[in-house]
């Protein structure tokens, strides 16, 4: 699958989308707007916490978190969101009649997303530097790391929230926006994990995002880089998470073919 490959094909999956980002003020303000909405708010907040003379670096990790949880949801949206828009738009007969192959949308959606998402984090990056003071950069290699594993974690979940849609139709496109919440309040994006009941913390912890946090929290307020354990960890999660995403979606597309649903997507 992979040996027929055909770079020409992705550069047109990629330009239909990219031209839809172009052309609709929404696309832009998912990129954009909503991010920035929501870093201002917690950003304002951490400037209260700093002022209540709370643990030293407190605000910055908030602020990290913030920025890490909107990039793995933007990537997650981005991936079944490109799904939808053929769906939307009656495309997707004619996506699927020309040869692009399956392989090839796959790697056409982790590239689009791709590029969004490092649009919308380099925005928020210059934001919390310019506005708070608060370089997220300046934590070395850690952070890289974090980086590289939210977008793997973000493809992953949007393979697999796709192939939902694929297997039950755009009436359960509301999973788009809303499957990966369920994982906000358990991840620890804003608080340690035994912070949540032994239940919830021990569900959490099979999440590499989870992960992610704790690490990000440990490398701000305490200056504890990663150690080889955590980063097999989340590589091993994220290496299965990612694998069980594409089997999900290509086991979804192969059913949505065989029962029409690329003629009549609903």
């Amino acid at each position: 699958m992979i040996k027929n490959l055909k770079w020409h094909r992705i550069h047109g999956f990629l330009l239909r989308h990219w031209y839809e980002v172009a052309a609709t003020i929404d696309r832009k303000v998912d990129i954009i707007f909503w991010p920035t909405i929501d870093l201002l708010a917690f950003g304002l907040l951490t400037i209260y916490i700093n002022k209540l003379n709370f643990q030293v670096g407190i605000a910055g990790a908030i602020l990290g978190g913030l920025i890490l949880w909107t990039l793995v949801y933007n990537i997650q949206r981005d991936i079944t969101i490109s799904l939808l828009e053929d769906a939307w738009s009656r495309n997707l007969y004619n996506l699927f009649s020309s040869p692009i192959s399956i392989a090839e949308v796959i790697i056409g959606t982790l590239v689009l997303s791709l590029i969004k998402a490092l649009i919308t984090i380099l925005f928020l990056l210059f934001v919390t530097a310019s506005l708070f003071g608060f370089n997220l950069i300046i934590y070395g290699w850690p952070i890289v790391f974090f980086i590289i594993n939210i977008f793997i974690f973000g493809w992953a979940f949007g393979y697999i929230t796709s192939s939902l849609i694929l297997s039950f139709g755009i009436k359960v496109q509301i999973l788009a926006w809303s499957l990966i919440a369920i994982l906000y309040p358990i991840s620890g994006v804003f608080y340690p994990l035994d912070t949540l009941p032994p239940l919830l913390a021990g569900i959490a912890r099979i999440f590499p995002i989870s992960h992610i946090f704790e690490g990000l929290r440990n490398l701000i307020l305490n200056n504890i880089t990663p150690g080889s354990e955590i980063i097999m960890i989340i590589v091993s999660l994220n290496i299965a998470y990612l694998f069980l995403g594409i089997l999900l979606f290509v086991t979804g597309f192969r059913n949505a073919k065989s029962r029409g649903w690329f003629i009549h997507p609903s």
